[in-house]
């Protein structure tokens, strides 16, 4: 998971940034509610955490911008000092999907945003290491991926980027997602390097219309995968150069 952590007590953003990353996730921390608001546009993450007593603005105004900005639900857990019974009424209503009083207890933050990514996510079958997903299989420990049963040769950069996209159906993922994903949170790739392995991965696995799945560039942004016999009618969008 990619979690936005948006809080300006850097000793709390450390600590949870070292904790999700034991268990395998990434952390953006933003230290003020107008830093975070300047990136919502560009980058796309699975769950966001809001402390409600921000320096520069309430959590509240920066929970109803993500509602009313962010295309796709994703959860959003409010940090809070209060605990007053009005105070969980304000923050639900205004769209918070749970929260937390402070201080922050690690194994229960973690447990918050698994349920949270539980009812927010379709549930993938996954099995003995597999994930599958239509007709796509993959092996999680031999990084091996087949299609209708028939293998497909991916390079692991392939592989973790399909497995990306079919984890996050009808998801925009933003370029910085997949970069951190893929190529880890200190990779720099250049962009071309990105829109090639996109390339390669929707003609490997076949994921093109006629074969029931659109996976397209969203402009100044990154890619959505679209499963078109779940998903509605897509607008069209800027093709890269040569996909």
């Amino acid at each position: 998971m990619r979690i936005a952590f948006i809080d300006d007590d850097a000793t709390l953003a450390s600590s949870v940034a070292s904790s999700l990353s034991r268990i395998g996730w990434h952390c953006r921390s933003y230290a003020d509610g107008r830093s975070f608001l300047a990136s919502v546009h560009r980058e796309s993450f699975d769950a966001y955490v809001v402390d409600w007593g921000l320096p520069d603005m309430s959590g509240l105004d920066v929970l109803r911008t993500i509602r009313a900005r962010v295309p796709v639900s994703v959860p959003v857990l409010l940090l809070t000092a209060r605990d007053a019974e009005q105070d969980a009424i304000d923050a639900l209503e205004a769209g918070a999907d749970d929260f937390i009083v402070k201080p922050a207890r690690m194994g229960e933050l973690q447990a918050r945003l698994r349920a949270l990514a539980r009812r927010h996510t379709r549930q993938p079958v996954v099995c003995g290491g597999t994930f599958e997903h239509d007709r796509f299989r993959f092996d999680l420990k031999q990084q091996q991926a087949s299609v209708h049963g028939e293998p497909v040769m991916l390079t692991q950069k392939e592989f973790l980027l399909a497995l990306l996209l079919l984890r996050n159906v009808g998801k925009p993922l933003s370029r910085g997602h997949i970069r951190e994903a893929v190529w880890g949170r200190n990779g720099e790739i250049l962009s071309r390097t990105m829109d090639t392995h996109v390339s390669r991965v929707r003609s490997k696995l076949g994921l093109r219309p006629g074969n029931g799945y659109l996976l397209a560039p969203v402009y100044s942004y990154g890619y959505r995968l679209e499963d078109l016999s779940r998903a509605g009618p897509v607008s069209s969008e800027p093709a890269c150069a040569d996909d």
